[in-house]
């Protein structure tokens, strides 16, 4: 898909409302739910429901377990505990689990490879796949 076609797609989501449905990608390679605050709260940029109640009233949650995940993630943001901002999220989770606002169709496989010998070696689901633990890699002796 071209940008031009791109562009005409999210104007037909997000400003016309001239669609049934859409598979669209959200992608986010960062683990700190932080990075999420547009899809999330009720006025997030790319909170991809309830969008046609106009920008004014997309800042108020339309229903209960909305207003809850504003509220989780407002709260996630200004905790400088991680276990509290993790107890925070898993909640928020739990919510989009239950109500579906949004559905996730698939997760990505991660392939990696290396050379044999390398030892260490464990790749991860969220970038850098392979170096994330790079101080512990290291060859063995033939």
């Amino acid at each position: 898909m071209d940008r031009g076609e791109f562009r005409g797609l999210l104007d037909r989501i997000m400003s016309t409302f001239d669609y049934e449905a859409c598979v669209l990608g959200l992608a986010n390679g960062d683990a700190d739910p932080g990075s999420e605050m547009s899809v999330w709260p009720s006025n997030g940029s790319t909170h991809l429901w309830d969008l046609n109640k106009g920008e004014l009233d997309r800042a108020r949650p339309g229903t209960p377990w909305q207003a809850e995940i504003d509220l989780l993630m407002a709260s996630q943001m200004r905790s400088a505990d991680v276990k509290e901002r993790k107890r925070l999220y898993d909640r928020v989770q739990q919510l989009v689990a239950a109500n579906l606002p949004i559905i996730p169709l698939v997760s990505p496989d991660v392939l990696a490879g290396a050379k044999s010998g390398l030892r260490n070696f464990r790749p991860a689901v969220l970038l850098p796949y392979a170096l994330w633990n790079a101080e512990e890699l290291y060859w063995s002796r033939p």
